[in-house]
């Protein structure tokens, strides 16, 4: 145990906080994993450097004058680079960047900036950027007929873009405050890969009001119409094409076949993020510009867009375009409050026309929620501390005289909340929309413990359950999701944006639909196929990742291979389906516990048959294929695999001065001082009551394997025919894991998620995955947690072992497969690096950030998107993951274990004897399972 931080650390804390931040360098020495450790205290007043702090302070400021450029000559910049500019006049300055990237494996791309020297402003230490994309090839056809998007490729020039918030603090560009005179520029990147042209600075834009004009010169011929999945170029790669056949309302449309024939939805939804489309060759003159679009997510709301046309915004009101909600298709000309149509002048030629997300008024929102939900949070992890998770209703914790700030905080958070009540109210016009009503109901449950302060806290529950409905609102209401179908140019005079579909058209299509949903095979997602040879392959997913997975098997592997591919979805027993004769040829994502248990059955194809193997394992880590092996055969490749991490959080512990653990002594210690402010952590504990958590093997469901394996025990014996948990050192070490629960009341079940955020509990150890979901749907945090390996256990020589237990899923071949070879050829293309990062990219984009797949492929993790501190710390953890193998009949240990466990836990027994009682019954089982298949033929 490290104890609490000393004096020294303290001070050099705060001496950093409060310091010019120097230029960072990227470098092992400065991102490695170890440096994470170091927590250091977070200084109240880190926010005085802030961009809010930093333009409030040059208010007085007026705009620069004349674009100033810093040239940085087309460089691939991989360390930090120079150049020199020459302002004329002092003011404010927008900061811009023009680059190209030139790394598929990154969606964005982060640089930081100084100036003399000097960071200007905390947020310009980490600029963010994106990556632009183009479609390479037109719109592509699976076996079926049916469309899928085209393959997305980097844009292939240089492109511009202004530094913006992310986090939609403001709506504005970043603005920069420079003096008359000579300046230094320096950019260093931090992640990704990208050739540097200039970093210019520029007046803030200033557009004049829409004017009606005299319109004298206009556009008098047909209908001009802009297909939406025909972009140019767009900020992601999830900005592909997409279908929607459920109506006539689009084009185009088939009522039997998938037509990619929109852009955008919920791909298509955070701040910054811009589409861009080219017109045909145009006449000079005034047209209207008319969408078809759907907006079906912000209930009672609007989402935004700012329209440029060649990079220039035409006039103010085109700075921030409302999009209406409906549950269906709409269409509408660009127009004013009172419905009558923006003129807007084109020249002779082709033009670009972009719509980029901006967050328009609703970011007064989002910046008030985001105070209050910090206040709340920060408020609500001071009164656990009195009162504890459980409150006694009928005991006087008197909050209001132990936190002597509390009646000023509530207050301050009321104040907060109505002004974003207000806000919200006039943005959309509704009292009592849903995420109105959700922040009237928190300022409600404010006010009530300003009235009654003896009794405030029997308010807290409600207080809990309000403060994370209003967590939730802040994360939604950031997002501006809109799905553009078509944009139209059109004459003056038009009455409508799009030429009118007729009722007929609407209803026989609608009919039509409904006799063909009797014939179409909606389990079948590849049709058949003109190829020589076909591979059946069995998912058991959602449509969206079978669509994804045939999309990329038919633009990908069928062309090289010449072999087609039949992906099924299905929800069907393998055993059944083999008696039966219809199996598939490969089954992908199968859980963890299945290849053994259908390996002794002879179901499955020994895959070390093959003699790439050992090449083929090697895109994994050492031993990620152990669970899959049965006597001398290799029977699966891991498609998955996840590893425990610890999650902590930064600011509670530095405000509790403690450090994070690094040993299980030093974590039972951080547990005993937290648990002193009524505060726990957490140990994974996933009790195996059912098909689903009992499948996915024992190193999954908590932490007692990993503890085996810091002390070097193997779970099972080396022949695999029993368990080692009459072990002396295994009954001691389950004890010692009991123990958490029986002497130091850790709880046993608990929505680590949840209290996480609310820092009642700081610290917990839960699979890595956890890290996308608290990035994507707790920005409240944002920065204010990190990760760590789990606790160690001190070995012999002095060393520290982190090992943790795996878990994961599996890809396998059938052994009644017709063409073993071709089904490995797909196995070894399904399990590549390059598949299995598109395949996570896809479905990410898909399903937003928390769609991310735990790839067993170390190179495609690397690939994904992380922050350089976390994936160090990530491939840390994971260089000592140790797998557990699967026996025949270990799927009775991990009930055994529990069984002992909740005796132990809920019935005081004794550890030892519970144990030794029920590893008798784990190793009768697995004696059983093993003289029942030992003796069967392959």
């Amino acid at each position: 145990m490290k104890g609490a931080l000393n004096i020294c650390t303290v001070c050099m804390a705060i001496l950093l906080c409060v310091s010019a931040v120097s230029i960072p360098k990227v470098s092992a020495e400065n991102n490695g994993a170890s440096n994470l450790l170091d927590l250091q205290p977070i200084s109240v007043d880190a926010s005085e450097n802030n961009y809010s702090a930093y333009i409030n302070h040059h208010s007085s400021a007026v705009s620069g004058v004349g674009s100033v450029v810093a040239n940085f000559g087309d460089i691939q910049l991989s360390q930090p680079a120079e150049a020199t500019i020459t302002v004329q006049k002092d003011g404010l300055y927008n900061i811009g960047m023009t680059y190209m990237s030139t790394n598929s494996d990154y969606n964005k791309l982060t640089v930081s900036l100084s100036i003399d020297g000097k960071i200007p402003f905390s947020e310009s230490e980490e600029f963010t950027f994106p990556c632009m994309w183009q479609d390479e090839t037109e719109i592509r056809t699976d076996g079926m007929g049916n469309q899928f998007a085209a393959k997305q490729i980097l844009y292939n020039d240089y492109w511009s873009n202004l530094a913006i918030d992310l986090e939609n603090k403001t709506a504005e560009p970043y603005c920069v405050f420079l003096t008359a005179g000579m300046h230094n520029v320096t950019v260093t990147p931090l992640s990704g890969e990208f050739k540097l042209k200039n970093i210019y600075f520029e007046p803030p834009e200033s557009v004049d009001a829409y004017q009606e004009p005299n319109i004298k010169n206009t556009y008098n011929g047909n209908y001009i119409v802009i297909e939406g999945e025909n972009a140019l170029v767009k900020s992601s790669r999830s900005l592909s094409g997409r279908s929607d056949n459920t109506t006539a309302s689009i084009t185009p449309y088939n009522s039997f076949k998938s037509m990619v024939n929109y852009i955008g939805g919920n791909t298509w939804k955070s701040t910054g993020d811009i589409i861009v489309w080219e017109t045909p060759e145009l006449q000079e003159g005034y047209y209207q510009i008319g969408f078809s679009y759907l907006q079906n997510t912000v209930l009672g709301g609007k989402t935004y867009r700012r329209l440029t046309i060649d990079g220039e915004v035409p006039f103010k009101e085109a700075s921030e375009i409302g999009f209406n909600y409906d549950d269906n298709w709409q269409q509408s000309f660009f127009s004013d409050s009172s419905g009558e149509p923006y003129a807007v002048y084109l020249t002779a030629g082709k033009h670009e026309i972009a719509l980029s997300v901006v967050p328009g008024r609703i970011s007064e929102v989002v910046s008030f929620l985001k105070t209050a939900v910090s206040d709340l949070g920060t408020l609500y992890l001071d009164m656990t501390m009195i009162t504890g998770e459980t409150v006694d209703t009928y005991r006087d914790y008197d909050l209001f005289e132990q936190i002597p700030d509390m009646e000023e905080r509530l207050k301050t958070i009321k104040e907060y909340l109505k002004s974003a009540s207000d806000t919200l109210c006039e943005i959309t016009g509704q009292k009592n929309g849903s995420h109105a009503s959700v922040i009237n109901n928190m300022s409600r449950t404010v006010t009530q413990m300003l009235e009654n302060r003896y009794t405030a806290h029997r308010y807290m529950s409600g207080y809990y359950d309000r403060y994370t409905a209003l967590a939730s609102v802040l994360y939604e209401m950031q997002d501006m999701p809109l799905a553009i179908d078509k944009i139209s140019l059109t004459s003056t005079s038009a009455k409508r944006p799009f030429e009118k579909v007729g009722f007929f058209t609407k209803s026989f299509y609608s009919v039509r639909r409904f006799f063909e949903s009797f014939i179409l095979d909606y389990n079948n997602i590849s049709g058949n196929s003109e190829e020589s040879e076909t591979v059946t392959v069995w998912v058991n997913w959602g449509r969206d990742q079978a669509q994804v997975l045939n999309s990329l098997a038919q633009s990908s592997f069928t062309p090289d291979s010449n072999i087609s591919v039949n992906v099924q979805l299905v929800n069907a027993s393998i055993v059944q389906a083999v008696l039966s004769g219809k199996g598939p040829d490969c089954i992908l994502q199968h859980s963890r516990s299945e290849p053994v248990n259908l390996a002794m059955r002879g179901v499955l194809y020994d895959l070390s048959q093959f003699d790439d193997i050992d090449t083929v394992l090697g895109r994994f880590h050492d031993g990620a294929e152990v669970p899959y092996c049965y006597k001398n055969g290799i029977y699966a490749l891991p498609d998955t695999q996840s590893f425990f991490v610890m999650f902590y959080r930064k600011d509670v512990l530095a405000q509790l001065g403690l450090s994070v653990p690094e040993t299980w002594d030093d974590f039972k210690e951080v547990a005993n001082l937290l648990s002193r402010r009524n505060l726990t952590v957490w140990l994974p504990n996933n009790p195996a009551t059912g098909f689903t958590e009992v499948n996915a093997g024992i190193g999954s469901i908590n932490i007692f394997p990993s503890l085996l394996l810091q002390k070097g025990i193997s779970l099972y014996s080396p022949d695999g025919k029993s368990t080692n948990l009459n072990n002396t050192d295994s009954m001691l070490i389950f004890k010692n894991w009991t123990d958490y629960y029986t002497e130091m009341q850790l709880p046993e079940s608990l929505n680590f998620y949840n209290r996480f955020r609310t820092g009642t509990c700081p610290i917990g150890i839960s699979v890595y995955t956890m890290y996308t979901t608290l990035q994507a749907a707790a920005p409240e945090i944002d920065g204010l947690w990190g990760v760590a390996p789990i606790p160690g256990t001190i070995l012999a020589d002095g060393t520290i072992s982190h090992a943790s237990s795996g878990s994961g899923t599996a890809c396998a071949i059938m052994k009644n497969c017709s063409n073993p070879d071709s089904a490995w050829e797909f196995l070894k293309w399904w399990t590549d690096t390059n598949t299995q990062l598109d395949f996570s990219n896809e479905i990410e984009s898909i399903l937003g950030y928390t769609g991310r797949v735990a790839v067993a492929n170390i190179d495609s993790f690397k690939r994904l998107e992380w922050d350089k501190e976390t994936l160090d710390v990530m491939l840390k953890c994971w260089d000592e993951v140790e797998e557990i193998p699967e026996y025949p009949g270990s799927y009775y240990v991990s009930r055994s274990v529990y069984q002992a466990f909740w005796n132990v836990v809920g019935s005081n027994e004794n550890p030892k004897d519970m144990l030794l009682k029920y590893a008798k019954q784990a190793d009768d089982e697995i004696a059983r399972k093993w003289r029942q298949y030992e003796n069967r033929p392959d």
